[in-house]
Protein backbone atom coordinates (compact mmCIF):
# COMPACT_ATOMS: atom_id res chain seq x y z
CA UNK A 1 0.00 0.00 0.00
CA UNK A 2 1.31 3.66 -0.76
CA UNK A 3 0.88 7.02 0.68
CA UNK A 4 -1.78 5.86 3.61
CA UNK A 5 -1.33 5.28 6.90
CA UNK A 6 -0.68 2.30 9.46
CA UNK A 7 -4.26 3.68 11.44
CA UNK A 8 -6.31 3.04 8.76
CA UNK A 9 -4.77 -0.65 8.46
CA UNK A 10 -3.53 -1.36 11.92
CA UNK A 11 -6.30 -4.20 13.09
CA UNK A 12 -5.92 -6.46 10.33
CA UNK A 13 -5.09 -10.01 11.43
CA UNK A 14 -1.94 -10.01 9.42
CA UNK A 15 2.15 -10.49 11.28
CA UNK A 16 3.14 -7.82 8.57
CA UNK A 17 1.38 -4.58 7.18
CA UNK A 18 3.28 -2.90 4.64
CA UNK A 19 3.15 1.22 3.55
CA UNK A 20 4.99 3.10 1.24
CA UNK A 21 5.17 6.72 1.55
CA UNK A 22 7.13 9.93 -0.11
CA UNK A 23 7.67 13.17 2.07
CA UNK A 24 9.33 16.66 0.88
CA UNK A 25 12.68 17.61 2.16
CA UNK A 26 12.28 19.04 6.04
CA UNK A 27 9.32 17.30 6.65
CA UNK A 28 8.73 16.10 10.22
CA UNK A 29 6.50 13.15 11.66
CA UNK A 30 5.48 14.95 14.87
CA UNK A 31 6.04 12.53 18.48
CA UNK A 32 3.25 9.89 17.76
CA UNK A 33 3.78 5.95 18.85
CA UNK A 34 2.29 3.10 17.11
CA UNK A 35 0.73 -0.32 18.67
CA UNK A 36 3.08 -2.26 16.09
CA UNK A 37 7.11 -2.22 15.95
CA UNK A 38 7.87 -0.45 12.43
CA UNK A 39 10.62 -1.14 10.29
CA UNK A 40 11.36 2.43 8.58
CA UNK A 41 13.10 2.14 5.48
CA UNK A 42 14.99 4.80 3.69
CA UNK A 43 15.10 4.23 -0.08
CA UNK A 44 16.37 7.37 -0.18
CA UNK A 45 17.17 10.20 1.83
CA UNK A 46 17.70 10.62 5.29
CA UNK A 47 15.97 10.37 7.98
CA UNK A 48 16.45 11.68 11.78
CA UNK A 49 14.60 10.01 14.06
CA UNK A 50 14.52 11.06 18.01
CA UNK A 51 12.63 9.22 20.72
CA UNK A 52 12.96 10.04 24.64
CA UNK A 53 16.63 7.71 24.87
CA UNK A 54 18.75 9.43 21.65
CA UNK A 55 18.60 10.23 18.33
CA UNK A 56 19.63 8.18 15.59
CA UNK A 57 20.62 9.74 12.13
CA UNK A 58 18.98 6.93 9.11
CA UNK A 59 21.41 7.30 5.89
CA UNK A 60 19.54 6.05 2.74
CA UNK A 61 19.47 2.36 2.39
CA UNK A 62 19.42 2.02 5.77
CA UNK A 63 15.97 1.15 8.26
CA UNK A 64 15.27 2.11 11.75
CA UNK A 65 14.13 -0.59 14.22
CA UNK A 66 10.97 1.28 16.29
CA UNK A 67 9.81 -1.10 19.19
CA UNK A 68 5.95 -1.08 19.51
CA UNK A 69 4.45 1.63 21.89
CA UNK A 70 7.91 4.13 21.70
CA UNK A 71 6.98 7.47 21.06
CA UNK A 72 9.32 8.72 18.73
CA UNK A 73 9.10 11.54 15.66
CA UNK A 74 11.15 11.58 12.55
CA UNK A 75 12.63 14.54 10.21
CA UNK A 76 12.45 13.50 6.33
CA UNK A 77 15.13 14.76 4.45
CA UNK A 78 13.74 13.78 1.01
CA UNK A 79 12.54 10.44 2.10
CA UNK A 80 10.88 7.59 0.25
CA UNK A 81 9.72 5.18 2.80
CA UNK A 82 9.08 1.93 2.75
CA UNK A 83 7.46 0.48 6.34
CA UNK A 84 6.80 -2.84 7.69
CA UNK A 85 4.81 -2.87 10.13
CA UNK A 86 4.98 -5.79 12.43
CA UNK A 87 3.16 -7.67 14.97
CA UNK A 88 4.59 -7.25 18.51
CA UNK A 89 6.90 -10.27 19.42
CA UNK A 90 6.92 -11.36 15.79
CA UNK A 91 10.32 -10.11 15.04
CA UNK A 92 13.15 -8.51 17.26
CA UNK A 93 10.99 -9.21 20.42
CA UNK A 94 14.33 -8.66 22.39
CA UNK A 95 14.79 -5.07 21.07
CA UNK A 96 13.77 -2.41 23.77
CA UNK A 97 14.86 0.73 22.02
CA UNK A 98 15.11 2.15 18.12
CA UNK A 99 18.45 0.73 16.61
CA UNK A 100 19.45 1.65 13.25
CA UNK A 101 20.13 -1.63 11.04
CA UNK A 102 21.59 -2.54 7.84
CA UNK A 103 19.54 -3.55 5.14
CA UNK A 104 20.36 -6.73 3.13
CA UNK A 105 19.92 -7.16 -0.70
CA UNK A 106 17.25 -9.38 0.23
CA UNK A 107 15.34 -7.90 2.39
CA UNK A 108 15.68 -4.13 0.85
CA UNK A 109 13.98 -6.16 -2.35
CA UNK A 110 11.32 -8.10 0.53
CA UNK A 111 10.42 -4.18 1.59
CA UNK A 112 10.02 -2.63 -1.94
CA UNK A 113 7.64 -6.07 -2.97
CA UNK A 114 6.14 -6.02 0.68
CA UNK A 115 4.60 -2.55 -0.05
CA UNK A 116 2.41 -3.70 -3.58
CA UNK A 117 1.04 -6.47 -1.68
CA UNK A 118 -2.99 -5.89 -0.57
CA UNK A 119 -4.35 -5.16 2.50
CA UNK A 120 -5.76 -8.20 2.97
CA UNK A 121 -2.94 -10.79 1.48
CA UNK A 122 -3.86 -14.19 1.32
CA UNK A 123 -0.90 -15.59 4.58
CA UNK A 124 -1.20 -18.91 2.93
CA UNK A 125 0.01 -17.56 -1.05
CA UNK A 126 2.52 -16.04 -1.96
CA UNK A 127 2.14 -12.79 -0.39
CA UNK A 128 2.11 -14.72 3.35
CA UNK A 129 5.21 -16.28 2.51
CA UNK A 130 7.01 -12.94 0.86
CA UNK A 131 5.86 -11.65 4.74
CA UNK A 132 7.07 -14.29 6.52
CA UNK A 133 10.94 -14.30 4.99
CA UNK A 134 10.57 -10.68 5.65
CA UNK A 135 10.13 -11.19 9.35
CA UNK A 136 13.53 -13.45 9.10
CA UNK A 137 15.00 -11.01 7.72
CA UNK A 138 14.03 -8.49 10.01
CA UNK A 139 15.10 -10.91 13.09
CA UNK A 140 18.57 -10.89 11.59
CA UNK A 141 19.53 -7.48 10.34
CA UNK A 142 22.85 -6.78 12.11
CA UNK A 143 22.83 -3.16 14.07
CA UNK A 144 24.51 -0.41 12.88
CA UNK A 145 26.40 2.11 15.71
CA UNK A 146 24.50 5.05 14.57
CA UNK A 147 22.85 6.18 17.95
CA UNK A 148 23.50 9.37 19.98
CA UNK A 149 22.42 8.59 23.66
CA UNK A 150 20.70 11.12 25.49
CA UNK A 151 21.66 11.99 29.13
CA UNK A 152 19.07 11.55 32.06
CA UNK A 153 20.49 13.15 34.24
CA UNK A 154 18.59 16.49 35.12
CA UNK A 155 21.94 18.40 35.68
CA UNK A 156 23.08 17.47 31.78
Amino acid sequence: MRNTHIDLHDRLDREVVAIGNDYPPGHLLPAHTHRRAQLLYGATGVMHVVTRDGNWVVPPQRAVWIPAGLTHQVRMQDVSTRSAYIEPGAARAASTACEVVEVSPLLRQLLLAAVDMPARYDVAGRDGALAALLLHEVARAPVLPLHIPLPRDKRL
